[in-house]
């Protein structure tokens, strides 16, 4: 039987009390973070959280108690190999949820993620399995990013927008998906996951770009540029 995780089902609550879903958010977080720099340190992750360091401190002993991460202070935070499962875990559900949400229910590519982090919480592990499958199984989240299977699912082969120069193509592969405001301007240029861009000129000192996104011709600013990833660059 398909249940949702509640106070009133205590089987099921149980489960979710031996899962480290109040984790969830900083197991997300660590893995983008360890991507780029490994150990991660302590006020990078707070400012990627936008929380206290003290708070995320406290988080972290408790973190590292669990076996998810490994913490020693002023030594930076890597993941365990409990903690990547879990994460993996985390993420996963998170792009099927994002998948859910906008294919099924119709919300908006910039809803989606906000939408996601709240209700991916209350949904057993069955009715994640089921959402899968009643999508056809996606292999990317509304914003292009890999459903993964294991840590490396997780990474995208990918460059910044930015990093092209003029005369270069591309293909969009994926998008920051966490600046909602964001993600619509992205969608009113056509700066979506399989879109074709030609970069026509670029100005010098983090200057705009100009590029042909399709058919038409775009002014894309240093930052957007830079939250926007593609391959296939020629």
């Amino acid at each position: 039987m398909v249940v949702l995780k509640n106070k009133e089902n205590g089987k099921e609550s149980a489960k979710a009390a031996n899962r480290p879903e109040q984790y969830r958010e900083y197991l997300k977080h660590i893995l983008k973070l360890q991507q780029v720099e490994s150990p991660v340190s302590t006020s990078a992750l707070a400012s990627a959280m936008e929380i206290s360091p003290a708070s995320v401190t406290d988080m972290l002993k408790k973190m590292a108690v669990r076996g998810l991460i490994n913490y020693r202070p002023y030594h930076g935070i890597t993941l365990t190999e409990e903690g990547e499962n879990e994460t993996v875990k985390a993420v996963r559900r998170h792009r099927i949820v994002e998948r859910f949400l906008t294919d099924m229910l119709g919300f908006k590519w910039h809803q989606a993620h906000e939408e996601a982090s709240a209700f991916e919480l209350y949904i057993s592990d069955e009715v994640e399995r089921r959402m899968y499958i009643a999508l056809n199984k996606p292999v990317v989240c509304p914003h292009g990013y890999p459903i993964p299977s294991s840590v490396d699912d997780t990474l995208i082969d990918a460059v910044p927008l930015y990093s092209l120069e003029p005369g270069q193509t591309a293909k969009v592969v994926s998008v920051q998906d966490d600046e909602p405001e964001l993600l619509q301007f992205m969608a009113s240029l056509g700066l979506m996951p399989g879109a074709s861009i030609k970069v026509e000129g670029k100005d010098p000192f983090k200057g705009p770009l100009q590029a042909r996104v399709g058919k038409k011709k775009r002014t894309v600013g240093w930052h957007l540029a830079n939250q926007v990833y593609v391959d296939d660059v020629r």
